[in-house]
């Protein structure tokens, strides 16, 4: 053989072991990745069905299902939800049980450990024992759909599954709940907030940590109200009903030391072109791919129903039936409190509480770790909740003793046995004002803003949830868990609740503000909105007489920012030799405050905000800084009460200049006049923004520094 068919022969082999290769890699990747795409045309044979069901497609790839019977109804759901979404809805249940790290390894560890303590996975027990029969029966043929779909497709369920090797397990009833449970915990944060305030109080005293809490602006919108309503309901100083709680904190933990909202708004006929009601809701969730919520159109023999789904779960949260449509926003009640537990000096996990002490309840969960040792979580649970010191330890940074040693339980309104599935599938099938409210009288957790319109041309509110009723304690902060008299009192009464019924102005707008006066006899909290988008709505609302959807789908894409129109006047009165800053001046005094994605103005604003915000807090507050800037220090979830609020506080101050605190030290330490802070922001805000987009303005978009990256969770 000659050396020149050796290397022909050579060649040939490497060539053949490539193609070899290449195609191994297409069939593995055909096997784990194409194999599982959901087949969305065909026929497809199941004993699970009754009688013939159809799901048929539109061009946004809905599914609409129209079955014959309501249990194949619910069934062909579960089966279709399984079908596109399983591996979302195999994260939903892993997270309420605190599995994640079964698959994710250790990077997840932390996520179980919080899931584990707060007891996402207890709750959703205590939810099945509540369901009654209807709702039971229901979700059992929604969760018969979704097993059937697994054992048709066996190694072909996700992609995800096939990557990671993660075992298919049937999914239960349980598991529905599970999957409501995170959905709910997702939608509240006070406690977060009530652990910020905590820090604070370390870091300040009493009267400067209550100063920070802004009161709700006088001239904002509240729900109740009425669009258009010239009557003001005189509002509370929210540092007042703070200053008594911050001073009891010193007796309680003792020492001295010195942060996406939701909108819905419903027209009645006569504010519409086609004399017909108009409802608009956009619940702002959390961006991410797959979307959070999966649209469906259901019909059957008693359900005709179309509107947003949950994966997971069956009935249609946010849509409208033949008879009703209802939108839904985060109402931002205090539904969490942390308590202070006083330990018995001898005797472990026992609790005072009055002149008792009471035995806490103790497990010991095992978390298993992918590719790593098992980790034991020993959790520890008083009447009021479970002990959460682990995570306090972590938001403080390890610096603060006294919160490291002192036993903090967290109360939530979703540890107690709820309902919400069985009103959500009753509201499916309502047809008029009463049945609307006797259906959420059923809502429990989380606590939601619902407009109402009908087809007989009725517009309604409603606040729907479990709301605990308080005596002694507001819930702003963490109160003694030994005094009897701190404990929530029961619930509100749904009747007690607020709503609204056919108000003359025509128009109801909720966005996450604040829904009453501080007339109504029950205190619901004060981390509302501070209403500039409620503002902003009526704003629009009263510019015409009559609306068209078309009006109404503009409204909801529009971002004009009354806050910034309101910071931007201070900015205006600047002037500047510096040739960068005498554009972003000129720029700012020609803005219409619209955050458009090109718009160079917009981006100045911001970060101008963000050196203000620094210049004013940010060496003051310590550990608690980002906490008041709405920053979350919760695995997975990333609601925070506060994120809003800090720049309305800001603006007041900037305001009151020469009264405030904050402000007044920020001048005498610094000899400078207010013009002359606000210099100081834009001389920072230019270096920054030269640094980061250049100095071509064609760069300076804000556009480029808000974006939304869609990334499957896997990638991140």
């Amino acid at each position: 053989m000659t050396f020149s068919t050796l290397i022909v022969i050579t060649l040939v082999l490497l060539f053949l072991l490539v193609m070899g290769a290449g195609a191994l890699f297409l069939y593995l990747y055909w096997w784990r990745m194409q194999r599982p795409v959901p087949k969305l045309e065909g026929v497809v044979k199941t004993a699970l069905l009754e009688q013939p069901v159809e799901v048929l497609r539109d061009k946004h790839g809905i599914p609409h299902i129209l079955a014959q019977t309501e249990a194949d109804l619910f069934r062909s759901l579960g089966w279709t939800h399984a079908q596109d979404r399983f591996w979302q809805m195999e994260q939903a249940r892993r997270t309420a049980q605190g599995r994640l790290a079964e698959i994710f390894g250790e990077p997840a560890l932390d996520a179980d450990r919080f899931c584990r303590i707060i007891g996402l996975q207890r709750a959703s027990e205590a939810d099945e024992t509540a369901l009654d029969e209807a709702t039971r029966q229901r979700l059992a043929w929604y969760t018969a759909g979704v097993n059937d779909y697994l054992e048709q497709h066996p190694g072909r369920v996700s992609a995800e599954h096939n990557l990671l090797r993660v075992p298919v397990e049937p999914w239960r009833v349980v598991d529905t709940l599970g999957a409501a449970k995170v959905l709910a915990w997702s939608m509240s944060g006070n406690w977060q907030s009530e652990l910020t305030r905590l820090l604070l109080n370390q870091h300040l005293d009493v009267y400067t940590a209550a100063d920070l809490e802004p009161d709700y602006p006088a001239d904002a919108p509240m729900i109740l109200e009425g669009v258009g309503s010239a009557e003001q309901v005189r509002l509370q100083s929210v540092a007042g009903l703070l200053l008594t709680q911050y001073e009891q904190i010193r007796q309680w933990l003792g020492g001295e030391s010195v942060g996406q909202g939701s909108n819905s708004w419903v027209l009645a006929p006569k504010h519409s072109l086609n004399r017909r009601p108009l409802l608009c809701a956009d619940p702002h969730l959390t961006v991410q791919l797959p979307a959070l919520v999966y649209e469906v159109h259901l019909t059957g023999p008693e359900t005709e129903v179309s509107g947003m789904t949950f994966p997971g779960m069956p009935g249609v949260f946010m849509g409208h039936n033949a008879h009703l449509a209802w939108g839904l926003t985060n109402a931002q009640v205090d539904t969490q409190d942390l308590f202070v537990e006083r330990l018995h000096a001898d005797q472990p996990f026992y609790f005072a509480h009055g002149a008792e002490w009471e035995l806490a309840q103790v497990l010991d969960e095992t978390i298993t770790v992918r590719r790593a040792a098992p980790h034991t979580e020993r959790i520890v649970i008083t009447r009021h909740g479970p002990l959460i010191n682990g995570f306090v330890r972590r938001a403080a940074g390890g610096a603060n003793a006294a919160l490291e040693s002192t036993p903090l339980a967290l109360c939530w309104s979703g540890h107690t046995a709820g309902t919400v599935l069985t009103s959500v599938l009753k509201l499916n099938q309502c047809q008029n004002w009463e049945e609307f409210t006797d259906a959420l009288a059923l809502w429990t957790s989380p606590p939601q803003n619902v407009t109402y319109a009908d087809v007989r041309g009725n517009i309604g509110y409603v606040m729907a949830g479990r709301i605990p009723q308080r005596a002694a304690n507001l819930g702003l902060t963490v109160a003694p868990g030994w005094e009897p008299a701190m404990t929530w009192q029961g619930w509100i009464a749904p009747a007690e609740l607020p709503r609204l019924y056919n108000p003359e102005s025509g128009m109801i707008v909720t966005a996450n503000n604040k829904p009453v006066g501080d007339d109504y006899p029950h205190f619901l909290g004060v981390e509302f909105d501070p209403g500039w988008r409620a503002a902003r709505i009526e704003q629009v609302l009263g510019e015409k007489e009559r609306f068209t959807v078309r009006d109404m789908e503009e409204l909801q894409q529009d971002n004009g920012s009354l806050l910034a129109k309101a910071f931007i006047p201070w900015f205006t009165l600047l002037y500047s030799d510096d040739p960068w800053e005498k554009v972003a001046l000129q720029t700012l005094r020609k803005w219409n405050w619209r955050m458009d994605s090109d718009s160079p103005a917009a981006l100045i604003f911001h970060y101008l905000l963000v050196n203000l915000l620094d210049m004013t807090f940010g060496d003051k507050l310590g550990s608690a800084y980002e906490g008041y800037l709405g920053k979350s220090n919760a695995p997975l979830f990333p609601h925070h009460p506060l994120r809003v609020r800090a720049e309305t506080r800001l603006l007041q101050i900037i305001n009151e200049f020469d009264s405030s605190f904050w402000y007044a030290e920020v001048a005498q330490e610094r000899q400078r006049n207010r013009l002359e802070l606000l210099q100081e922001a834009l001389t920072r805000t230019m270096k920054m923004i030269r640094r980061v987009y250049g100095d071509s303005m064609l760069r300076w978009a804000w556009g480029k520094a808000h974006q939304v990256r869609f990334t499957h969770p896997l990638g991140a």
